[in-house]
């Protein structure tokens, strides 16, 4: 595939079994969709019906296949996981939406968590970590607590 349509790709859809949850996904890096794509479908009951690697491939692709899953790679050249969480909610206001992310730190989770994603799962975690909160385990990390500026400065001072 070349030019645009190299962006977004389309799988097999599934939608005659109910027990089966049809995935899009959507990441700027080539090497991971098609990694989380052959990954995703090592289980029965999880069909990629598409990737995208950009947000605006994805809203078409889901305005057409309404998934019932995407996977977002949180960090994305043309709007981040929060402008795509909101898009493929505007499309698709029943899709659980997975943010995908090489980064845990409290203000990537609390923005994602604002555009109302549904499970948030790190880069480094292990495959089955991502097809839980792909079928609808709760993947949330826990919140840390908040530290005053004073005692933040404490501690590294320490370090």
């Amino acid at each position: 595939m070349t030019g645009s349509s190299a962006t977004a790709r389309t799988g097999q859809l599934s939608r005659g079994d109910p027990d089966t949850l049809t995935v899009l996904l959507l990441d700027d890096h080539a090497v991971i969709l098609e990694a989380l794509r052959a990954l995703i479908q090592t289980d029965d009951t999880l069909v990629v019906i598409g990737t995208a690697s950009r947000i605006s491939d994805a809203i078409r692709l889901a305005r057409g296949m309404q998934p019932d899953v995407a996977v977002i790679d949180v960090h994305m050249p043309d709007g981040g996981g929060w402008a795509a969480a909101r898009a493929l909610r505007a499309v698709c206001p029943d899709i659980r939406l997975v943010a995908f992310s090489a980064y845990d730190d409290a203000l990537v989770t609390r923005t994602i968590c604002a555009a109302g994603i549904s499970a948030f799962v790190t880069k480094g975690s292990e495959i089955g970590v991502l097809i839980a909160a792909i079928r609808g385990d709760d993947v949330m990390p826990t919140p840390a607590q908040p530290m005053s500026l004073i005692r933040r400065t404490i501690a590294a001072g320490a370090e």
